[in-house]
């Protein structure tokens, strides 16, 4: 694996990330870093993927972190890369949390919601393993402007979303299955897109067009944002 770290510029430091990487882990870890959470919290990140955001957060001295995936070669891979965290990087079935119900102070799920059939069934999963009073932190597209990306992504209409974006939401409808699950305290909102991991993607296949549409996006109401950045709370 060939780590690499990008600059970051909201926390003048260094976020570590893999290759070809497709998360925008420095807007994750920005995201994460409002919330004050003690370095002492219990962290599961869902869909970890490399490891790299729960790495991330080793460094700045998270130590009671674990990650879960279920692609055995981001597993196999990221241990090589994080061996600091390599015991606490695993593989999993995508369906049952392998931990004691009530054993996590915050989970985290970034780009992963939309990828899980059934998903109000795992978000349960989740609420299980989740102390009370204990944070849920995500972000998933918007559907509607994710369906219109993927479109013009492809260059298609063609597309199998089954095979992908399965559970894409709405703000409505991911409120909806969040309070189905048991949350409370639930809360959607923007989170800056102007960052170099978007401009990068859009001006791939837009070119300068896609640089300002995406400026233009930023200030649309949350409705047709880009991604449902959001938090909720274990009852």
């Amino acid at each position: 694996m060939n780590q690499s770290c990008e600059f970051n510029s909201s926390s003048q430091g260094e976020v570590c990330l893999q290759k070809g990487e497709h998360g925008n882990i420095g807007s994750s870890f920005n995201y994460i870093k409002r919330f004050n959470i003690a370095q002492t919290a219990a962290i599961l990140d869902v869909g970890c993927s490399y490891g790299s955001l729960i790495f991330n957060l080793f460094k700045v001295g998270f130590c009671n972190i674990e990650g879960l995936d279920i692609s055995r070669d981001y597993i196999e891979n990221g241990k090589i890369a994080y061996p600091q965290i390599s015991q606490h990087i695993n593989l999993y079935d995508g369906e049952i949390i392998p931990f004691p119900s009530e054993t996590f102070d915050t989970v985290l799920m970034f780009d992963v919601i939309e990828h899980i059939p059934h998903v109000e069934l795992f978000l349960k999963e989740v609420y299980r393993v989740l102390k009370k009073g204990g944070l849920f932190i995500f972000q998933t597209p918007n559907k509607p402007v994710n369906i219109l990306w993927v479109y013009i992504n492809n260059r298609t209409f063609d597309i199998n979303w089954a095979e992908g974006h399965c559970s894409l939401q709405t703000p409505r409808s991911l409120i909806k299955i969040l309070k189905m699950s048991g949350f409370s305290e639930i809360t959607l909102e923007k989170f800056n897109i102007v960052t170099e991991h978007n401009i990068t993607k859009v001006r791939r296949r837009l070119g300068w067009i896609g640089i300002l549409l995406l400026k233009i996006v930023a200030f649309l109401p949350l409705s047709l944002s880009t991604n449902l950045w959001g938090h909720c709370r274990k009852r």
